[in-house]
């Protein structure tokens, strides 16, 4: 860089020296200025390769350790990298293992219930067929090893197999007491006969799962001497048991109706309103009375002769709509055709809402009701489905409520929907009924007016007024 500025400079000072020479008397050898100049520009290009020479000869000293220092730092760098691959890795590993696992748990947790339905189902089997008699020895089991209950549960089996059987025990009352007697089993018939009092009869099983006596099914005297092995005549359910269980499913119209789930609630609420609805509305028209041709009739006379007094007393007579139109028709009578039926026109429109009123509630209950049962039915079959999943199959009452819950709901929208469709149709037709006699009173009043110049009346006509005004 010195080297360039110094040629430069000289460069530039050639001129100046030319022209000095010019100015000067004394004229400078030009060979003399150059090697001048070209000794100046080796000197200071010795001195700046010596600077140069001594610079590098630093950088190849202080190369190695640079260079070493920068393998350290790659070194370092991929040791660091590599250790953050496998941590990612082992992270990866863990979570995949963690994933597994609640997977295996929540699979041993669905097996476990199913286990346990098919247990509930194996003892309400081994129950209904060894009876309360075998509840007790299944009751002395259920501090046994695995290995003994089973082996005694074969006995037992085999026991009842062969036929009847007598087994001491307790059994509980009316009261909830535990009475110690004996079990009597001839077949799937099973007795209780208390030890030291006349409680006595067939034997149900109870909400806590124990043998519960039937109040004044039995006598204890008797059911003794069959224990004994004699002939005698007891008392016994024909149905096992059943028609017990099926008076104990009956039930009423509360549970019934929260069996139904929570779209139960809506249906209802429908039901309320179409139910008020539907009377309002029949109060309203059971009020209406037809409309008597020879009534309107003895009107378009009154008004054709003018006695107004007269064609309002003969509309008092009417208790229907129909009779604002008449009394509409009357102030208008002395009016061109076209106004009078503008004017009743008018009066029949605005009788329409209030016949009207009512009406939509009905229908929109009639059209909603099966709408929401059958969205509760989706619900109670979705409920059935998930559990079926989880307990499978074995354990009806598990499934019951998702079941109870789609049936409940289709059977309340349908009671629902039915009555309030038919209920909309009659309240529809008779409404359409006052509405065509309306329309007949009308024209009937139209038609039987005369000419607007032939009705005799008392007051002058509008027209006249104005012109009068």
């Amino acid at each position: 860089m010195k080297f360039r500025l110094t040629l430069a400079s000289l460069l530039l000072a050639l001129p100046a020296v030319a022209l000095r020479g010019q100015d000067e008397p004394t004229e400078v050898d030009p060979a003399v200025a150059y090697r001048a100049a070209a000794e100046s520009i080796d000197a200071d290009l010795a001195e700046e390769l010596a600077k140069l020479a001594v610079l590098r000869e630093r950088i190849a000293s202080e190369k190695p350790a640079a260079a070493k220092a920068t393998s350290d730092v790659a070194d370092e760098l991929r040791d660091k990298r590599h250790l953050a691959e496998i941590a990612r890795q082992k992270s990866d590993t863990l979570e995949h293992e963690l994933a597994t696992v609640d997977q295996r748990i929540r699979l041993w947790r669905d097996e476990g219930k199913y286990i346990d339905s098919l247990l509930i189902d194996f003892r309400k089997q081994y129950e209904s067929q060894a009876g309360a008699a075998g509840y007790q020895e299944l009751s002395a089991m259920s501090a046994t090893p695995l290995k003994l209950a089973a082996q005694r549960l074969s006995e037992l089996a085999s026991i009842q197999l062969q036929g009847g059987r007598v087994v001491s025990g307790q059994a509980v009352d009316d009261a909830g007491q535990a009475i110690n007697g004996i079990f009597v089993e001839v077949g799937p018939l099973s007795w209780f006969a208390a030890e030291k009092d006349s409680l006595a009869g067939l034997v149900t099983e109870g909400r806590d799962l124990r043998p519960q006596v039937i109040a004044r099914t039995g006598n204890a005297d008797e059911l003794r001497a069959l224990a004994a092995g004699a002939e005698v005549s007891p008392v016994f359910d024909p149905t096992l048991g059943a028609a017990l269980a099926l008076s104990e499913a009956d039930t009423g119209f509360i549970d019934h109706i929260r069996q139904g789930g929570l779209w139960i609630y809506p249906i209802l609420l429908l039901a309320v309103i179409a139910i008020v609805a539907a009377v309002m509305k029949w109060l309203q028209i059971s009020r209406i009375r037809d409309v008597s041709p020879m009534v309107v009739r003895r009107v378009i006379d009154a008004v054709n002769a003018g006695d107004s007094i007269g064609a309002e007393a003969a509309v008092s007579e009417l208790n229907h709509p129909a009779a604002k139109l008449l009394r509409r028709g009357i102030a208008v009578a002395d009016q061109s055709r076209e106004f009078v039926e503008e004017s009743l026109y008018e009066e029949y429109v605005a009788a329409q809402p209030p016949l009207q009123r009512g009406l939509p509630l009905i229908a929109i209950a009639s059209a909603t009701a099966p709408l929401l049962g059958l969205l509760g039915t989706v619900t109670g079959m979705i409920a059935t489905f998930q559990r079926i999943r989880i307990f499978g199959t074995s354990d009806t009452n598990v499934i019951a409520g998702g079941i109870s819950e789609a049936l409940v709901t289709t059977e309340c929208g349908l009671a629902v929907a039915i009555p309030a469709v038919i209920i909309h149709a009659l309240l529809s037709r008779r409404v359409q009924g006052i509405r065509s006699a309306m329309e007949m009173t009308s024209l009937a009043f139209v038609n039987g007016l005369a000419k607007p110049g032939d009705v005799k009346t008392d007051k002058p006509s509008m027209k006249k007024e104005v012109e009068a005004s």
